[in-house]
Formats: structure tokens, C-alpha cells, sequence
């Protein structure tokens, strides 16, 4: 007799191309994780979401399969493709597909999965997922944080909180405290990256702001890509206590933010980063800013999308008001 064949993964499919989109999703990743009998999933993610990296130690995660962004003329076609040579790879026996676009599902279908599960929202989405409640029509324009728990509720999904509760590899973090054991606390980080011009905020200013506030933190480390490590050294110059930081990996920049007292940067990844971790963090806003999605998130917002609207006073008094009401301490400890 043939060995029964096992059926095959579920797979969950959260297309966005971001580190802080891949926050917002964790939850419900984890929910639809809980709903299976092996308590994982598989993950199919954009490249520049870092997924595999970010979730290294997410036990709801089995592991991670990246489907490419194109921005040519084909991008549907060349999407829909990819995404039905990953199912036809994987035979999964179910998808959940967290975004209103059709694609998704039409691969899926074309390759057979049985079960098919969608916002809905798209053109045609309906069509081809095999399973409801969907979204109404009217949350087309919300925001994603809005879809995801309002699409949790309809498929009954239990979501205790959004708080993205990211795990550490304990070695990134043993290897932080390692590298900056002599540095004095308490630890400020300055994310000072970001995707697009119109949300980030002068390196000077926060050079300036650094500086206002050395009398709180014993060190502040500018965090960002490697790009950003001459930006960041030439507006720190001689400033005392001020380290760059833009040389680590993903895994020990996570940490180097859960170890600090606090954070202040641009609406990026290491922003929501922050929030994820549980580091408490004021976050300057531009063009679409994230909802105050954690309790560890506060903003400042610039008006009309412009970050730099916002001064050097107000982001000086953010942190001031935060540090002392919240009591921050040396979060090494």
C-alpha cells in the first residue's frame, strides 16, 4: 500500500513591501498560525520586507518564501505566475491571502488549492477564494491595520492585542551587550532611516536634539542602512556620547533598539521595530503616517505630510515629557 500523502502547508501571503507592514500583520500570522494543528505557517513575503531576518525566531513561522515586486508593465502577469509556481511547490492545503488585490487568488485557484481565504476587496477577489465572510467594499480606502482586524473578526481569529510582541535571537542580543558593554546608559536610539525623502527628518536637527537631551542618556546611537552611516557621521562630528550604529545586522539592530530606554526616528522599519520590541518610541511622521497602532508608539506629526514641519522643540519635549512621565530606565538591566 502507498503511504498516505501528507496534505501540505498553509500558506499566508502578505505581500507588503515593508519591515513595519510585516509588524502589522504579525499578529494576525500568528492567529491564523493557532488555527492549525502544527501551529505554523509558511510565509510568503516580499524580499525587502526582511521577513526571514525579522522572524528568525518566530515559532509561528516554519519558514519563510520570497515572491519577488516588479514595477514593469507585467507586473500582474509576472506576480500571478510566481505566486502559482509557489503553490503548485508548496501544495498547500489552504491560503490566506492579507491583501485586496486579485492576483493572489487567481494563482491559487489556477493551482488547485482547495481552500482559498481573502479580504475580498478586490475587483474580482470574491470570485476565486472558496471561503467568506469578506470584507465590505467600503474598507477598500482603510488603512491595513483596520482590514486586518476587522477580516480577524469575521474568520474568527483570536487576536488578544496588536502588539506585535517581536522575539529576539537571544545570540543578536548577547552580542549587542557585548559590543557596547562600555557604553554608559541610558541608551537613546536615533532611527534616523527612511523610505523616501518626504519621511525623514534633517540629520542636523537630530544631531541637535541629541544634544539637548545628553543630560538623559548616556549614549545615543544613530540607527539606520549602511548608506546612512556617512550621513550619520558627519552630522554627529565631535558631539560626545553619540555612536554610529548603521553597520548591523537586522538581528542586532532589533536589539540594540529592545536594549535602549528609548527611541525617537523617522515613520520607517526600525520605528515600528521599536514598538515591536517594546521599546518606548516618538515617531516623526510625514507622508501616511502609521497609525499609533502600540502603546509604546507615540507621534509627531509634521502637518499637511511635511516631517520637516517639525521642530527640534517639539521632538526635545516628546522625549523629555516620555522620559519623565514613563520613569525610562536603563533598559539593559
Amino acid at each position: 500500500m502507498p503511504a498516505e500523502k501528507s496534505p501540505g502547508p498553509v500558506l499566508v501571503y502578505a505581500p507588503d513591501r515593508g519591515i513595519g507592514d510585516l509588524m502589522w500583520h504579525l499578529p494576525t500570522i500568528r492567529a491564523i498560525a493557532a488555527t492549525t494543528p502544527e501551529g505554523r505557517v509558511v510565509l510568503v513575503a516580499r524580499p525587502s520586507s526582511r521577513a526571514s531576518e525579522v522572524l528568525k525566531v518566530e515559532p509561528s513561522v516554519a519558514r519563510v518564501v520570497y515572491a519577488p515586486h516588479y514595477k514593469d508593465r507585467l507586473k500582474g502577469v509576472r506576480e500571478t505566475l510566481d505566486f502559482y509556481r509557489i503553490c503548485r511547490a508548496e501544495a498547500p492545503r489552504a491560503v490566506w491571502i492579507l491583501e485586496k488585490i486579485d492576483r493572489p487568488a487567481i494563482a491559487a485557484a489556477l493551482a488547485g488549492v482547495p481552500e482559498r481565504r481573502g479580504f475580498g476587496l478586490g475587483h474580482g477577489q470574491v470570485r476565486f477564494l472558496t471561503t467568506g465572510p469578506f470584507l465590505p467594499k467600503t474598507m477598500r480606502p482603510a488603512h491595513r491595520i483596520e482590514k486586518l482586524d476587522a477580516f480577524e473578526r469575521a474568520h474568527g481569529l483570536v487576536v488578544a492585542s496588536r502588539e506585535p510582541a517581536l522575539r529576539l535571537d537571544p545570540e543578536a542580543v548577547a552580542a549587542v551587550r557585548s559590543r557596547y558593554a562600555d557604553r554608559p546608559g541610558p541608551w537613546l536610539c536615533l532611527g534616523i532611516g527612511a523610505s523616501e525623502p518626504a519621511r525623514t527628518w534633517p540629520a542636523e536637527r537630530f544631531a541637535e536634539t541629541a544634544g539637548r537631551l545628553a543630560d538623559l542618556f548616556g549614549t545615543v546611537f544613530w540607527v539606520g542602512g549602511p548608506h546612512e552611516a556617512g550621513i550619520a557621521g558627519a552630522a554627529i562630528g565631535d558631539l560626545p556620547g553619540n555612536v554610529v550604529a548603521c553597520d548591523l545586522p537586522l538581528d542586532q539592530s532589533a536589539a540594540l533598539i529592545s536594549l535602549s530606554a528609548g527611541f525617537l526616528g523617522n515613520d520607517s522599519g526600525a520605528l515600528n521595530v521599536a514598538a515591536a520590541v517594546g521599546t518606548p518610541c516618538v515617531g516623526l511622521m510625514g507622508t501616511a503616517p502609521v497609525p499609533a497602532y502600540s502603546r509604546w508608539l507615540s507621534r509627531l506629526d509634521g502637518g499637511q505630510g511635511r516631517i520637516s514641519d517639525i521642530t527640534v522643540d517639539e521632538a526635545v519635549a516628546a522625549v523629555r515629557a516620555r522620559f519623565v512621565a514613563e520613569r525610562w530606565g536603563d533598559a539593559r538591566a
